[in-house]
């Protein structure tokens, strides 16, 4: 704005003008009188996200979706495709998606947001780190890790999720009725992290598509199964609970 410029003249309102706005004013204070019978909660900026340093350690679930109820993670939530479909068909139970790529976790932050799902935040933080420092013994009901990055350069080896501490955090973190559910188009990956996965917790290799989602769960499934590319799909139990 230039000092030099004039304001623009504000144009007297009209009655009807005045009369239109008292109105809009009186609704906005009755959320029964509010469009679609939505509270004026419901107006309020909504923001999914969860920043780890503000939560406690290791978190505690029932504050953060203040509430109890049964616990899903998606590692590698990507658009959300996968995560958003449960959390809306499954109100009674919370989720939360870690995804570590930037574009696809505002995809996936804005598209909670939308949605305002009061059941689903999302993370962009390192999911092993995460799933150490944060998550209490004994907290997750149900792990989804479908796709993890490969990383088949052997100088990027390490970067690979499937390591000995974090199956074994894996485990820790578990309910003893608790399952993950992992998919891979990676043979010498899958070859790999099998062992790892097997040295903490039950393993069962699931025969064909997933039951519920034939088509597949995730972006990645859909496209690969289109292609035509091998999938391997595991369930995994902490031991003694049977698959």
């Amino acid at each position: 704005w230039s000092p030099l410029k004039p304001l623009p003249v504000r144009k007297t309102p009209s009655r009807r003008g005045v009369r239109a706005a008292a109105v809009r004013r009186k609704r906005a204070k009755d959320p029964s009188a509010v469009r679609g019978n939505r509270s004026l909660p419901d107006r309020e900026p909504f923001d999914p996200e969860l920043l780890p340093g503000a939560l406690d350690i290791p978190a505690n679930w029932s504050k953060v979706f203040r509430r109890t109820a049964p616990f899903e993670v998606e590692i590698g939530s990507g658009t959300g495709r996968y995560l958003i479909a449960r959390a809306e068909a499954n109100p009674g139970r919370n989720f939360l998606g870690i995804e570590t790529d930037g574009e696809y976790f505002y995809i996936v932050k804005a598209r909670v947001a939308k949605r305002r799902l009061p059941n689903m935040r999302v993370s962009r933080t390192d999911a092993a780190d995460l799933v150490a420092t944060l998550f209490a013994d004994a907290c997750v009901d149900v792990y989804h890790i479908y796709f993890p990055d490969p990383w088949p350069k052997k100088r990027h080896l390490k970067r690979r999720i499937f390591q000995p501490a974090f199956c074994a955090h894996l485990r820790r973190t578990l309910k003893s009725d608790g399952v993950v559910y992992l998919a891979t188009d990676h043979h010498d990956y899958m070859l790999e992290l099998l062992p790892l996965l097997r040295a903490e917790l039950d393993v069962a290799e699931c025969s064909g598509p997933w039951p519920d989602a034939p088509a597949g769960r995730t972006n990645f499934e859909v496209k690969y199964i289109r292609e035509g590319r091998p999938i391997w799909r595991f369930m995994a139990r902490r031991k003694g609970a049977g698959i």
